[in-house]
């Protein structure tokens, strides 16, 4: 086999490998514009079945970025966009062009739902604080000398 045959069975691993994994990243944009849209509403419940789907997807991309680290390897090409556009031969394939959109599609919707995810725990975090502090005031005593709940509070179980 020459030179130019493993350059073209390599380019041809690459473009199955693309297409698959541009298939995977189209699941992942899915996934995450469903987190999106829990993400807005108050039953955050389905996060759970969202976050496992998503973890297994960014395993699979991860084997298949591995494995398109080895085909530009055996290439000897750099591990990088512009190893995989060389060994391509056309940047401007439509299936290399939509994957990089979708990627970029990805990786924003990800950022923007971690953004939201850490607003959300702020705000969470703030309430518990507000909670917390509260229930750790001590009470206020009346000039009979007992203890009664300071001014605007109850008791848990009073009315």
């Amino acid at each position: 086999m020459t030179a130019a045959t493993d350059q073209g069975a390599l380019r041809q691993r690459l473009l199955s490998l693309l297409a698959t994994e541009a298939a995977k990243v189209q699941d992942f944009v899915v996934v995450l514009e469903q987190e999106r849209a829990v993400l807005g509403e108050q039953n955050v419940e389905p996060l759970f079945a969202l976050a496992e789907r998503k973890n297994q997807l960014a395993q699979q991309l991860q084997q298949m970025a591995t494995n398109r680290s080895a085909i530009l390897g055996q290439a000897g090409l750099p591990h990088n966009r512009e190893g995989v556009e060389a060994l391509l031969g056309n940047p401007d394939l439509p299936g290399w062009r939509k994957f990089l959109t979708d990627a970029e599609r990805a990786r924003n919707l990800n950022q923007a739902n971690g953004l939201i995810i850490a607003d959300r725990l702020k705000h969470n975090h703030q309430a518990l604080a507000v909670l917390l502090s509260s229930a750790d005031q001590p009470s206020v005593y009346g000039p009979n000398g007992h203890a009664y709940a300071r001014p605007g509070s109850r008791h848990l179980g009073s009315v």
